[in-house]
C-alpha cells in the first residue's frame, strides 16, 4: 500500500489554508482523494489546502503554473491595495504590506489583517474594490507543493525488480 497519507496530513497541519497542491494522477490521487476519509486537514473555520489534479506527465509544469499565477495575483492585489489606499485606510494598507510571515503569530496576524481588508471592501461596488476583494487572500504567502506517486517520478517497476 501507499504510505504517503501521513505525510500529506502532516503537510496540511503545517501549511493548512496557505497550501496549494499540484497533484499528479496516479497513486497520489488515490491516497489523497479517497472520500470519505482524507489526509487533508482543515482549520477551525473549515478551510484547508487547495488541491488540483493533472496528468502525471505535466505535473511539474502544472505546479509551476500554480506558483506563477499566485505570484501574479499577489502582484495585482498589491497594486490595487495601493490604488485603493484612500478608501481602505493608510494604517491598514501599511500593516498589510509591512507584516512579515516568518512565524505562526505573524501568519495569524496577516490573516486577520486580510480579513479586515475584505470586511472593509465587502460593500464597495467599484470594479477595483471588487477585484481586490477577490484577490485579497493572495496577499498572504502561499506554499505550493507538487505531489506525485511513483509513475510521476518515473519509478514504476524500478524498485520492484
Amino acid at each position: 500500500g501507499c504510505g504517503e497519507t501521513p505525510y500529506l496530513k502532516l503537510l496540511t497541519q503545517l501549511f493548512g489554508e496557505r497550501m496549494f497542491v499540484a497533484n499528479a494522477t496516479g497513486c497520489s490521487s488515490i491516497f489523497g482523494g479517497n472520500l470519505p476519509t482524507t489526509p487533508w486537514s482543515s482549520n477551525s473555520e473549515g478551510v484547508g489546502p487547495a488541491w488540483a489534479n493533472s496528468l502525471f506527465e505535466d505535473n511539474a509544469e502544472f505546479g509551476l503554473g500554480i506558483r506563477l499565477a499566485g505570484e501574479k495575483k499577489k502582484e495585482m492585489a498589491l497594486q490595487l491595495l495601493d490604488e485603493l489606499r484612500p478608501l481602505i485606510g493608510e494604517n491598514l494598507v501599511d500593516k498589510i504590506i509591512g507584516t512579515n510571515e516568518a512565524t505562526e503569530a505573524e501568519i495569524h496576524d496577516k490573516h486577520l489583517l486580510v480579513k479586515e481588508l475584505k470586511s472593509r471592501l465587502s460593500n464597495e461596488k467599484s470594479m477595483a474594490a471588487l477585484n481586490l476583494y477577490h484577490l485579497a487572500d493572495f496577499l498572504t504567502e502561499k506554499s505550493v507543493w507538487i505531489i506525485g506517486g511513483d509513475g510521476w517520478a518515473y519509478d514504476i517497476g524500478i524498485t520492484s525488480e
